[in-house]
Formats: C-alpha cells, structure tokens, sequence
C-alpha cells in the first residue's frame, strides 16, 4: 500500500493539485502510513479551515452529554439575543441544534459579513433577510458561526478557552490553535483571498481591505469572515493544527462508546451526520474537508482513518478542486487494509 500510496500523492503532486502534502493512515492505537510531500514536514502546522468544524461540533456534542444545551433544543434557547432582531427572531424561530450541525436550518451558505459593519448577530439579520429561505440540506458557514456562538454563551468561555477545556486537555492534543503566535513550520496557504475577491463581485458586493496578492499567508487564517471580521477564532474556521492533533481527534470518535458521539457519525439529513459528511470519497465512513485542502476520513467499520493535510490554495495558477484526490486515497487504503 505505501508505493501505490506515494504514487497517487506524487501524481497529484506533478498534475498541480498542491505543492505539498502530508498524509497519515492510521487505526485506533497504531499507524500504518505518516509521510510528508514537498517543502513540509509531518510535523508541519496548517491551517485546516473548516476542519475547524469539526472542532466546534465535538464540543457541541460534549456540551450536549454535559446536559448544558440539548440537540433538539432551539438556538434561540441558548442565544436570546436573537428575538431582538425581527428577521432572525422569524427565520431562526425553529431552528434547532441539531439542524445546525446537519446543515439544515434554512440559512444560506456564505456571506462577506467583513463588508457590513457591527455584531455578528447585525450582519446576520442583514444578511439573512436578503435571501429567501433554503429548503432542504445546504452546506453553511453561518451554521457553525452560530454554534460557536452558542459555545460561548453556554460555557462562558472564549473559543478558544473552551478549545483548550474540550478538546486539548481531555484528549492530551498538543498542536493545535487559533492565532498561532510563531509562524515557525507553519505552511503557507494561500496569496490573499482572491477565490473570495471574485465570490464578492460576483454578488455585487464591495470591500476594500483584501490583502496583497504578493505575500503569502502565513499563521493568519484564509477564510475572509474568519479573518477580517471574527479575528482569527470562529465557529467555522480559523483553527491551525498539525496532523497529529487531527489524528488524535479522529482517535477520539474512533474508540468513543458515547452513543451520541457514535450516532454524530451516521447519516441524519441527506449527506450529513452531525457535523460529519456522507459522501463517495468518504467509503463506508464519514468525514469532512477544509477549503484550503485539508480533509479528515473515520471508517469505524475497519477501525481505519486518514488524515491528509495540503496546500491546494497556495498557487499562482488555477486551484483545483482535489475530492477525485481523496477518493482515490481513500479507496486505496480501504481496499488495502
């Protein structure tokens, strides 16, 4: 399995999908695959953008065994502040945890919420009002914007307070942050927002503060919302780690007995668990991605996981889109373990 492994990371390489790469397979105690592609190493820090998601929905749901919100509760519940809006008070009346984790609460999937000005819940009623409401399963960052949200005002705890109670210290993971304080080993991501440049002209939208095309980012998150207007730390991104603290993580879920951490695995809504993705390039399993091409794969029927880290955004040239990457990884590994 390792050549053929190399082979397809090498190819993937060599066609321009990302400069680099670090991937490492692995059960619930040993590891069969931990390899480093390009100019990092396995213990390079990235930034892991909406693996961040998975984050916030672990600490959702050990909030939700705490008995401090219910899965079924209505955010409204826990964020009251909603009812002062009149378009949120409308639209996120029945909206539930639960629809937020499986990602179907109605909201739209993405907003520039760096081109408004005031609170998040001011740029939410803004930004929801301008859309009709979506029916059925739709991907949204604002979903998991609103359930850090709902971390704070439940716990009392900053985001990345409540990282460090839920995640770092009861797993004993080590590298893994918002805002990282050195760029030391750090990939580099990306040059700029220029994939959201062009997401806000094509909405008619207008915001002058990008960064340079000319410097790469380095220790400082993609995600523009992530960036611009939440300061590095959000439900949704900004989170920066090293593969191993994602292994760790995936360890956690692998060995759980927790029913409810089990059933956040399975299939809730059409393609999603709570918080976790059911799709093709995640075989007899579930996982989840990040937009600057990083990604997580649990299949507890093999006890076998993956987690892949590059930098697919980090090009002058076209990005491309990396799921036939994963896929065929992942196949890999499962046909040969």
């Amino acid at each position: 399995m390792e050549k053929q492994l190399d082979l397809i990371i090498n190819k993937y390489i060599d066609e321009g999908y990302f400069p680099s790469a670090v991937c490492r397979i692995f059960d619930d105690s040993k590891t069969y695959y931990n390899k480093a592609f390009g100019n990092v190493n396995t213990g390079t820090i990235f930034d892991v953008a909406s693996l961040s998601k998975i984050v916030t929905t672990t600490e959702i749901l050990m909030l939700i065994n705490e008995g401090k919100i219910e899965l079924h509760g209505k955010i409204n519940t826990y964020l009251p502040i909603i009812n002062e809006y009149k378009t949120l008070k409308e639209r996120l009346r029945d909206v539930t945890i639960e629809q937020l984790l499986t990602h179907n609460s109605g909201i739209i999937d993405w907003y520039p919420f760096y081109s408004e000005e005031g609170t998040v819940f001011d740029v939410m009623n803004k930004a929801i009002g301008k859309y009709e409401k979506f029916k059925g399963t739709l991907y949204s960052d604002l979903n998991f914007m609103l359930l850090g949200e709902v971390i704070k005002a439940s716990t009392g705890l900053t985001l990345e307070e409540s990282l460090d109670k839920y995640i770092k210290e009861p797993l004993n993971i080590k590298d893994m942050c918002y805002c990282p304080a050195s760029r030391a080993n750090i990939a580099p991501t990306s040059y700029g927002n220029i994939i959201e440049e062009e997401m806000c002209r094509e909405r008619n939208i207008e915001f002058h503060n990008w960064r340079s095309h000319n410097e790469a980012c380095v220790g400082e998150v993609n995600d523009g919302n992530a960036y611009y207007f939440f300061k590095g730390v959000a439900g949704h991104a900004g989170i920066f780690a090293d593969v191993q603290a994602y292994v760790d993580l995936c360890r956690y879920y692998m060995i759980s007995d927790n029913e409810l951490i089990k059933r956040s695995m399975k299939e809730q809504r059409e393609g999603r668990g709570l918080g976790w993705q059911i799709a093709e390039y995640y075989p007899y399993g579930c996982g989840h991605s990040g937009f600057t091409g990083t990604s997580l794969w649990i299949c507890r029927e093999k006890n076998i996981a993956a987690v892949i880290f590059t930098n697919r955004l980090y090009t002058r040239g076209e990005t491309k889109n990396i799921n036939d990457f994963r896929k065929e990884i992942h196949n890999c590994i499962f046909n040969n373990i």
